[in-house]
């Protein structure tokens, strides 16, 4: 359900076509769309040789329809998603649930009523998550008493922020996504707290800090590109992130994907890119012959030029859909549900209301 252009629903389509046992049969949006999104939906549509359906509702009624993958704005997913758990369909969500957490808690009810399986797969089947509960299940740390996280994108090109833009008030949570930009630290920090999820208990305070700008676009609306969370769990253990987009020629491989376990026996840090000792010439990519497209300045759906690759550069998309169709099949929630995915979002949205008032902000959140 829709190629949004904030969304990975491009990046999901080669999953699915790959799959033995998933086809895809349609592609459905809202009515009401822009002729732009409805431009690409059909488009989509048309490369997929299957019929674009104009309104959710009437996508949801084909006989076939057995799972809806997700993709559009954040603002409209809640909506969409209550709407296909109601129909009885099977739900693979891309990131986020809804805007707030209400929302997000609307999702949950409707798929426990429904008694459907959901997923939302970016967060707990990549390599950084599956490695690190390795060391963890391994023994040798001893009893965990922290996490630290880095995971950056090295995307977009760095600009000087205009003096008037330097001291702007920080956007309140509420307003995710704009034309030009995203809130960075939802998007990348997402992918952060759901490794510390897969680590530690129940988070029980946020502590955030942002408000220091790459790009020009960000600090133009007070909307960060980067930021951090401290948190403590249920067990007093300590984690903390950082997150966002830091600009292309940061990193020779594209962006830190890194975790720090420190037990009490020992730490460690599993890193994805490999090596974790690396050397770069910044020129090589900043004279690259290479420019993001016209119409995705900030590379939502491209990357920066690459001095290496990881050894195994592994979303863990494939493992999710897999997740999904084995729950399907058994009749249980993947391991990584929507319950997950709703605690994911109050942290974040905690995370913003911390930074906002400059003190900590305990969970789970009264309102």
């Amino acid at each position: 359900m829709s190629f949004s252009k904030h969304s990975h629903q491009r990046n999901f389509v080669p999953l699915y076509l790959r799959h033995p046992h998933i086809r895809v049969v349609g592609v459905t949006d809202d009515v009401d769309v822009s002729p732009q999104q409805r431009a690409v939906n059909v488009q989509w549509a048309n490369d997929l040789d299957v019929p674009y359906v104009e309104g959710v509702e009437r996508g949801l009624e084909l006989d076939d329809v057995d799972i809806v993958s997700i993709g559009c704005e954040i603002e409209r997913r809640a909506a969409v998603a209550e709407l296909a758990a109601l129909a009885g369909k099977h739900l693979w969500i891309d990131k986020f649930l809804g805007a707030t957490v209400a929302e997000c808690d609307s999702v949950v009810a409707a798929v426990v009523d429904a008694g459907v399986s959901a997923i939302v797969p970016s967060y707990a089947y990549g390599e950084l998550v599956r490695r690190s509960r390795k060391v963890l299940d391994d023994g040798q740390l001893g009893e965990l008493l922290g996490v630290h996280v880095d995971i950056m994108f090295s995307k977009g090109w760095p600009r000087p922020i205009p003096e008037g833009d330097r001291d702007r008030p920080f956007l309140p949570p509420g307003r995710w996504k704009f034309p030009d930009i995203k809130r960075e630290l939802l998007t990348v920090g997402a992918y952060a707290i759901g490794l510390i999820q897969a680590c530690c208990g129940p988070i029980r305070q946020v502590y955030g800090h942002a408000g220091a700008f790459f790009f020009p676009e960000h600090a133009a609306l007070g909307a960060e590109d980067f930021g951090t969370l401290t948190m403590v769990d249920d067990g007093g253990r300590t984690a903390s992130l950082c997150a966002g987009r830091i600009g292309v020629a940061t990193d020779a491989m594209g962006g830190p994907s890194r975790a720090w376990l420190v037990g009490t026996e020992g730490s460690a840090l599993v890193d994805v890119r490999q090596p974790a000792i690396h050397a770069m010439v910044r020129r090589q990519i900043v004279e690259a012959d290479y420019a993001p497209t016209a119409d995705d300045p900030m590379q939502w759906a491209s990357g920066p030029p690459l001095l290496g690759a990881p050894i195994r550069p592994d979303a863990g998309l494939a493992e999710g859909l897999e997740d999904l169709v084995n729950a399907i099949d058994e009749g249980r929630s993947p391991h990584y549900s929507v319950r997950q995915a709703r605690d994911n979002m109050e942290i974040l949205i905690a995370g913003y209301r911390s930074i906002v008032g400059g003190t900590p902000v305990a969970l789970p959140l009264s309102v």
